[in-house]
Protein backbone atom coordinates (compact mmCIF):
# COMPACT_ATOMS: atom_id res chain seq x y z
CA UNK A 1 0.00 0.00 0.00
CA UNK A 2 1.29 3.43 -0.91
CA UNK A 3 -0.05 6.59 0.65
CA UNK A 4 -0.10 9.38 -1.93
CA UNK A 5 -0.80 12.42 0.09
CA UNK A 6 1.29 15.52 -0.38
CA UNK A 7 1.57 17.90 -3.28
CA UNK A 8 3.06 21.32 -3.98
CA UNK A 9 2.47 24.79 -5.37
CA UNK A 10 4.55 27.73 -6.46
CA UNK A 11 3.61 31.38 -6.04
CA UNK A 12 6.80 33.29 -6.82
CA UNK A 13 8.68 30.41 -5.20
CA UNK A 14 12.45 30.14 -5.59
CA UNK A 15 12.82 26.36 -5.24
CA UNK A 16 12.28 23.65 -7.81
CA UNK A 17 9.12 21.75 -6.97
CA UNK A 18 7.16 18.68 -8.05
CA UNK A 19 3.38 18.54 -7.96
CA UNK A 20 3.77 14.85 -7.10
CA UNK A 21 6.27 15.60 -4.40
CA UNK A 22 5.00 12.70 -2.30
CA UNK A 23 7.09 10.72 -4.81
CA UNK A 24 10.15 12.89 -4.02
CA UNK A 25 10.16 12.55 -0.19
CA UNK A 26 13.81 13.42 0.46
CA UNK A 27 13.33 16.85 -1.16
CA UNK A 28 10.37 17.69 1.07
CA UNK A 29 11.53 16.57 4.51
CA UNK A 30 14.74 14.74 5.49
CA UNK A 31 12.74 13.05 8.27
CA UNK A 32 11.19 10.93 5.51
CA UNK A 33 14.52 9.17 4.91
CA UNK A 34 14.00 5.45 5.54
CA UNK A 35 10.35 6.02 6.51
CA UNK A 36 8.69 3.25 4.50
CA UNK A 37 7.78 -0.44 4.75
CA UNK A 38 10.72 -2.36 3.32
CA UNK A 39 14.50 -2.44 3.35
CA UNK A 40 15.29 -0.02 0.50
CA UNK A 41 13.57 2.01 -2.21
CA UNK A 42 14.53 3.90 -5.33
CA UNK A 43 12.53 6.56 -7.11
CA UNK A 44 12.67 9.01 -9.98
CA UNK A 45 10.64 12.08 -10.98
CA UNK A 46 10.43 14.04 -14.22
CA UNK A 47 8.66 17.36 -14.84
CA UNK A 48 8.14 19.17 -18.17
CA UNK A 49 6.61 22.65 -17.74
CA UNK A 50 5.61 25.70 -19.79
CA UNK A 51 5.98 23.97 -23.16
CA UNK A 52 2.96 25.91 -24.48
CA UNK A 53 4.74 29.26 -23.89
CA UNK A 54 8.43 28.68 -24.56
CA UNK A 55 11.07 25.98 -24.58
CA UNK A 56 9.94 23.59 -21.80
CA UNK A 57 11.49 23.84 -18.34
CA UNK A 58 12.64 20.33 -17.41
CA UNK A 59 13.39 18.93 -13.97
CA UNK A 60 14.62 15.42 -13.12
CA UNK A 61 15.53 13.80 -9.83
CA UNK A 62 16.69 10.37 -8.71
CA UNK A 63 16.82 9.17 -5.12
CA UNK A 64 17.44 6.09 -3.02
CA UNK A 65 17.12 5.43 0.69
CA UNK A 66 17.22 2.51 3.10
CA UNK A 67 15.81 1.69 6.52
CA UNK A 68 18.13 0.08 9.09
CA UNK A 69 16.32 -1.70 11.93
CA UNK A 70 18.70 -3.62 14.25
CA UNK A 71 17.55 -6.93 15.73
CA UNK A 72 14.09 -6.78 17.28
CA UNK A 73 14.13 -3.01 17.73
CA UNK A 74 10.97 -1.06 16.91
CA UNK A 75 13.09 1.99 16.13
CA UNK A 76 15.02 2.42 12.88
CA UNK A 77 17.60 4.59 11.15
CA UNK A 78 17.33 5.90 7.63
CA UNK A 79 20.03 6.94 5.16
CA UNK A 80 19.50 8.36 1.69
CA UNK A 81 20.91 10.08 -1.38
CA UNK A 82 19.12 12.41 -3.81
CA UNK A 83 20.37 14.07 -7.00
CA UNK A 84 18.45 16.65 -9.02
CA UNK A 85 18.96 18.50 -12.30
CA UNK A 86 16.90 21.44 -13.55
CA UNK A 87 17.11 23.13 -16.95
CA UNK A 88 15.29 26.43 -17.38
CA UNK A 89 13.89 26.95 -20.86
CA UNK A 90 16.49 26.81 -23.67
CA UNK A 91 19.28 25.81 -21.30
CA UNK A 92 20.52 29.27 -20.35
CA UNK A 93 20.11 28.54 -16.64
CA UNK A 94 20.91 25.16 -15.10
CA UNK A 95 20.83 23.88 -11.52
CA UNK A 96 22.25 20.64 -10.16
CA UNK A 97 21.97 19.29 -6.63
CA UNK A 98 23.38 16.30 -4.74
CA UNK A 99 22.44 15.74 -1.11
CA UNK A 100 22.73 13.11 1.59
CA UNK A 101 20.15 12.69 4.34
CA UNK A 102 19.78 10.69 7.54
CA UNK A 103 16.91 10.19 9.98
CA UNK A 104 15.99 8.40 13.19
CA UNK A 105 12.50 7.00 13.73
CA UNK A 106 11.55 6.40 17.37
CA UNK A 107 8.41 4.66 18.62
CA UNK A 108 6.87 6.72 21.43
CA UNK A 109 4.43 4.27 23.06
CA UNK A 110 4.14 0.59 23.98
CA UNK A 111 1.22 0.07 21.60
CA UNK A 112 3.52 0.97 18.69
CA UNK A 113 0.99 3.42 17.30
CA UNK A 114 2.93 6.70 17.51
CA UNK A 115 6.31 7.37 15.91
CA UNK A 116 8.44 10.51 15.90
CA UNK A 117 10.99 10.95 13.12
CA UNK A 118 13.77 13.52 12.93
CA UNK A 119 16.17 14.04 10.04
CA UNK A 120 19.02 16.10 8.65
CA UNK A 121 20.20 16.73 5.08
CA UNK A 122 23.32 18.24 3.59
CA UNK A 123 24.62 18.64 0.08
CA UNK A 124 26.00 20.88 -2.63
CA UNK A 125 24.26 22.94 -5.31
CA UNK A 126 25.83 24.02 -8.60
CA UNK A 127 24.23 26.69 -10.79
CA UNK A 128 25.43 27.79 -14.21
CA UNK A 129 24.49 30.41 -16.79
CA UNK A 130 25.34 29.96 -20.49
CA UNK A 131 26.28 33.45 -21.65
CA UNK A 132 26.67 32.24 -25.25
CA UNK A 133 22.87 31.90 -25.43
CA UNK A 134 22.28 35.49 -24.25
CA UNK A 135 22.29 38.69 -26.30
CA UNK A 136 23.20 42.20 -25.15
CA UNK A 137 22.85 45.74 -26.50
CA UNK A 138 26.51 45.80 -27.50
CA UNK A 139 25.89 42.89 -29.89
CA UNK A 140 23.39 44.78 -32.06
CA UNK A 141 25.10 45.55 -35.39
CA UNK A 142 22.35 47.79 -36.75
CA UNK A 143 20.47 44.97 -38.44
CA UNK A 144 20.41 42.07 -35.96
CA UNK A 145 22.14 40.65 -32.91
CA UNK A 146 25.57 39.22 -33.71
CA UNK A 147 26.74 36.68 -31.13
CA UNK A 148 30.30 36.98 -32.43
CA UNK A 149 30.52 40.54 -31.08
CA UNK A 150 31.81 40.98 -27.53
CA UNK A 151 29.03 41.45 -24.99
CA UNK A 152 31.21 43.92 -23.01
CA UNK A 153 29.62 42.74 -19.78
CA UNK A 154 31.72 42.54 -16.61
CA UNK A 155 31.11 41.62 -13.00
CA UNK A 156 29.45 38.30 -13.78
CA UNK A 157 30.39 34.67 -13.25
CA UNK A 158 29.08 31.76 -15.31
CA UNK A 159 28.77 29.27 -12.44
CA UNK A 160 29.04 28.88 -8.68
CA UNK A 161 28.71 26.16 -6.03
CA UNK A 162 27.42 26.38 -2.47
CA UNK A 163 26.62 24.00 0.44
CA UNK A 164 23.02 23.57 1.54
CA UNK A 165 21.54 22.09 4.73
CA UNK A 166 18.09 21.21 6.03
CA UNK A 167 16.26 19.53 8.90
CA UNK A 168 12.80 18.19 9.64
CA UNK A 169 10.50 16.24 11.96
CA UNK A 170 7.48 14.02 11.34
CA UNK A 171 4.86 12.58 13.72
CA UNK A 172 2.95 9.54 12.45
CA UNK A 173 -0.02 8.03 14.31
CA UNK A 174 -1.99 4.83 13.67
CA UNK A 175 -4.75 4.75 16.33
CA UNK A 176 -6.52 2.05 14.27
CA UNK A 177 -4.96 -0.64 12.04
CA UNK A 178 -6.63 0.84 8.96
CA UNK A 179 -6.13 4.58 9.60
CA UNK A 180 -3.09 6.85 9.67
CA UNK A 181 -2.59 10.52 10.54
CA UNK A 182 0.58 12.56 10.23
CA UNK A 183 1.96 16.03 10.60
CA UNK A 184 5.43 17.19 9.67
CA UNK A 185 7.61 20.29 9.50
CA UNK A 186 10.92 21.00 7.83
CA UNK A 187 13.29 23.90 7.31
CA UNK A 188 15.46 23.95 4.18
CA UNK A 189 18.44 26.21 3.31
CA UNK A 190 19.27 26.58 7.01
CA UNK A 191 22.64 28.14 6.22
CA UNK A 192 20.99 30.74 3.91
CA UNK A 193 23.66 30.45 1.20
CA UNK A 194 24.60 33.24 -1.19
CA UNK A 195 23.14 32.65 -4.65
CA UNK A 196 24.15 35.25 -7.24
CA UNK A 197 25.78 35.42 -10.68
CA UNK A 198 27.12 38.89 -9.83
CA UNK A 199 30.67 38.73 -8.50
CA UNK A 200 29.99 41.67 -6.19
CA UNK A 201 26.28 41.02 -5.70
CA UNK A 202 24.37 39.65 -2.75
CA UNK A 203 21.34 37.37 -2.97
CA UNK A 204 20.90 35.34 0.18
CA UNK A 205 18.63 32.33 -0.25
CA UNK A 206 15.91 32.46 2.39
CA UNK A 207 15.08 29.60 4.73
CA UNK A 208 12.15 27.64 3.35
CA UNK A 209 9.68 26.49 6.02
CA UNK A 210 7.26 23.67 5.23
CA UNK A 211 4.33 22.29 7.20
CA UNK A 212 2.51 19.18 6.02
CA UNK A 213 -0.40 17.19 7.35
CA UNK A 214 -2.81 14.55 6.19
CA UNK A 215 -4.49 11.22 6.72
CA UNK A 216 -5.16 7.84 5.16
CA UNK A 217 -8.37 5.88 5.77
CA UNK A 218 -10.82 3.59 3.92
CA UNK A 219 -14.18 4.80 2.63
CA UNK A 220 -15.35 1.34 1.50
CA UNK A 221 -14.02 -2.21 1.28
CA UNK A 222 -12.05 -1.43 -1.89
CA UNK A 223 -11.54 2.34 -1.82
CA UNK A 224 -9.35 4.41 0.50
CA UNK A 225 -8.49 8.10 0.39
CA UNK A 226 -5.57 10.24 1.48
CA UNK A 227 -6.46 13.94 1.88
CA UNK A 228 -3.60 16.30 2.70
CA UNK A 229 -2.61 19.94 3.08
CA UNK A 230 0.75 21.55 2.39
CA UNK A 231 2.12 24.96 3.33
CA UNK A 232 5.49 26.40 2.28
CA UNK A 233 6.93 29.83 3.12
CA UNK A 234 10.17 31.31 1.78
CA UNK A 235 10.77 35.04 2.17
CA UNK A 236 7.67 36.59 0.55
CA UNK A 237 6.76 33.45 -1.41
CA UNK A 238 3.79 31.40 -0.21
CA UNK A 239 2.63 27.97 -1.37
CA UNK A 240 -0.65 26.37 -0.32
CA UNK A 241 -2.06 23.12 -1.66
CA UNK A 242 -4.96 20.87 -0.72
CA UNK A 243 -6.43 17.79 -2.33
CA UNK A 244 -6.79 14.05 -2.07
CA UNK A 245 -5.94 10.80 -3.78
CA UNK A 246 -8.10 7.71 -3.97
CA UNK A 247 -6.69 4.18 -3.80
CA UNK A 248 -8.92 1.66 -5.59
CA UNK A 249 -7.97 -1.91 -4.83
CA UNK A 250 -8.63 -4.80 -7.19
CA UNK A 251 -8.61 -8.43 -6.12
CA UNK A 252 -7.61 -10.78 -8.91
CA UNK A 253 -5.83 -13.37 -6.83
CA UNK A 254 -2.09 -13.22 -7.41
CA UNK A 255 -2.54 -10.23 -9.75
CA UNK A 256 -3.99 -7.86 -7.16
CA UNK A 257 -3.24 -4.19 -7.85
CA UNK A 258 -4.20 -0.67 -6.80
CA UNK A 259 -5.38 2.08 -9.13
CA UNK A 260 -4.64 5.65 -8.01
CA UNK A 261 -6.72 8.70 -8.87
CA UNK A 262 -6.23 12.19 -7.43
CA UNK A 263 -7.40 15.77 -7.69
CA UNK A 264 -5.38 18.68 -6.26
CA UNK A 265 -5.54 22.47 -6.20
CA UNK A 266 -2.66 24.91 -5.85
CA UNK A 267 -3.99 28.23 -4.50
CA UNK A 268 -4.13 30.94 -7.21
CA UNK A 269 -1.87 28.89 -9.47
CA UNK A 270 -3.06 25.55 -10.83
CA UNK A 271 -5.09 22.38 -10.45
CA UNK A 272 -4.14 18.90 -11.60
CA UNK A 273 -5.29 15.34 -11.96
CA UNK A 274 -3.15 12.36 -11.01
CA UNK A 275 -3.46 8.76 -12.17
CA UNK A 276 -1.29 5.85 -11.15
CA UNK A 277 -0.94 2.11 -10.73
CA UNK A 278 0.55 -0.05 -7.99
CA UNK A 279 1.54 -3.63 -8.58
CA UNK A 280 3.68 -5.51 -6.11
CA UNK A 281 6.63 -3.33 -5.11
CA UNK A 282 6.30 -0.96 -8.08
CA UNK A 283 4.35 2.30 -8.30
CA UNK A 284 4.05 4.49 -11.40
CA UNK A 285 2.02 7.70 -11.68
CA UNK A 286 1.45 10.67 -13.95
CA UNK A 287 -0.14 14.08 -13.48
CA UNK A 288 -0.83 17.21 -15.51
CA UNK A 289 -1.13 20.77 -14.17
CA UNK A 290 -3.73 23.16 -15.57
CA UNK A 291 -2.54 26.71 -15.02
CA UNK A 292 -4.89 29.36 -13.55
CA UNK A 293 -2.32 32.03 -12.65
CA UNK A 294 -1.57 35.35 -14.38
CA UNK A 295 0.07 33.36 -17.20
CA UNK A 296 -3.26 31.85 -18.26
CA UNK A 297 -3.58 34.11 -21.33
CA UNK A 298 -0.22 32.90 -22.62
CA UNK A 299 -0.39 29.29 -21.44
CA UNK A 300 -4.02 28.69 -22.49
CA UNK A 301 -4.33 26.99 -19.04
CA UNK A 302 -1.71 24.39 -20.04
CA UNK A 303 0.93 23.77 -17.38
CA UNK A 304 3.23 20.86 -16.61
CA UNK A 305 3.44 17.10 -17.15
CA UNK A 306 4.93 14.93 -14.41
CA UNK A 307 5.95 11.29 -14.27
CA UNK A 308 7.02 9.39 -11.15
CA UNK A 309 8.18 5.87 -10.38
CA UNK A 310 9.01 4.17 -7.06
CA UNK A 311 10.26 0.66 -6.38
CA UNK A 312 10.45 -0.74 -2.82
CA UNK A 313 12.60 -3.75 -2.01
CA UNK A 314 11.41 -6.48 0.40
CA UNK A 315 8.18 -4.62 0.94
CA UNK A 316 6.24 -7.73 1.95
CA UNK A 317 8.89 -8.76 4.50
CA UNK A 318 9.23 -5.51 6.44
CA UNK A 319 9.40 -5.31 10.24
CA UNK A 320 7.85 -1.86 10.51
CA UNK A 321 5.21 -1.85 13.32
CA UNK A 322 3.37 1.04 11.68
CA UNK A 323 2.95 -0.94 8.48
CA UNK A 324 2.54 1.89 5.98
CA UNK A 325 4.18 5.24 6.80
CA UNK A 326 3.10 8.57 5.41
CA UNK A 327 5.29 8.84 2.31
CA UNK A 328 5.15 5.23 1.11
Amino acid sequence: MILISFTGLTLQAQDVHFSQFYAAPLLVNPAQTGNFSGTARVGANYRDQWGSITVPYRTFDLYSDAGIQPGKSVNRFGIGLCVLSDQAGDGVLRSNRAQLSAAYHAMLNDDKTVRLSAGLSGGVVQRSLDFSKLTFDSQWNGYNFDSDLANQETGFREQFIYPDFGTGILLTMTPLPYARYYVGASALHLNQPEESFFTDGSNQLGIRYLVTGGAYFPVSEQVSMSPAAYLSMQKKALEVTTGTNFHIETDNGSNSAIFLLGLWYRYLDAAWFMAGYVTGNLTVSASYDFNFSGLTAASNTLGGLELAIIYTFNKSQHKDPLGCPAFE
